[in-house]
C-alpha cells in the first residue's frame, strides 16, 4: 500500500497527539546533556519497536506488515548501534529500552486500535515518534557535544527519519492539520 492510498483511509478519528519528550537540553551541562539525550532517544527506539512490532501483528494489509517488520528491525539496530557509539565514546551510560509508563499507555491505545482504522492510526503514531524523535536529535545536535560518536549517530538517526517522514508526507500533513 502506498503512503497516498493511506491518507485517503484517513479515519475520522484519531489517536491522542503525543506531546515532544520535554528537557533542557540546552541548559545542562555536557554529561548531563548526553545522559538526558541516551535515555529519551533509546527510549523512543524502544518505543518505536513495540510500535512496529505491533503494527507486524495487526494489520491487514501485507504491504503494512512487511514495513513494519522491517522498520522494527530497523529500530533494534538504531539501539545497537546507540550502543556501539557510547562505547567508541568510553560512556558508560546504559541506555533505557523500556517505555515510560505514558509511553505504553500510547502503545496500549493503538494495541486497542479498531481494525479498521488501525493502519492509519499506525502510521500516524509512527509519524509523531518520527517528530519527536527528529526534534530531540536536532536539539542535541545544537548543543554541539563534544562525543563525535553521538553526534554522528544523531546526524545518522535525522537523516533516517527525515526519510521516513517524507514516504508518509501526505497523512503527516493529515495529522498536523487535525492538532490545529
Amino acid at each position: 500500500m502506498t503512503p497516498q492510498l493511506l491518507s485517503a483511509r484517513r479515519p475520522n478519528h484519531a489517536l491522542p497527539l503525543r506531546r515532544a519528550p520535554r528537557s533542557t537540553l540546552s541548559a545542562a551541562s555536557v554529561p548531563n546533556i548526553v545522559d538526558i539525550f541516551v535515555g529519551l532517544v533509546s527510549r523512543l527506539n524502544a518505543v518505536a519497536i513495540q510500535v512496529h512490532r505491533t503494527a507486524s501483528l495487526r494489520s491487514e494489509c501485507a504491504d503494512i506488515r512487511a514495513y513494519a517488520r522491517h522498520m522494527g528491525e530497523s529500530h533494534v539496530w538504531l539501539n545497537e548501534a546507540l550502543l556501539t557509539a557510547l562505547e567508541k565514546a568510553g560512556s558508560s551510560l546504559t541506555p533505557d529500552y523500556l517505555p515510560s509508563p505514558e509511553q505504553q499507555d500510547e502503545i496500549d491505545a493503538l494495541q486497542l486500535s479498531e481494525a479498521a482504522h488501525f493502519d492509519i492510526d499506525y502510521i500516524q503514531f509512527q509519524n509523531r515518534l518520527y517528530l519527536d524523535m527528529l526534534n530531540l536529535c536536532e536539539r542535541f545536535l545544537r548543543t554541539r557535544t563534544p562525543m563525535a560518536n553521538l553526534n554522528i549517530y544523531a546526524l545518522t538517526l535525522c537523516d533516517y527519519l527525515k526519510y521516513h517522514l517524507s514516504q508518509f508526507a501526505p497523512t503527516l500533513s493529515t495529522a498536523r492539520a487535525s492538532a490545529a
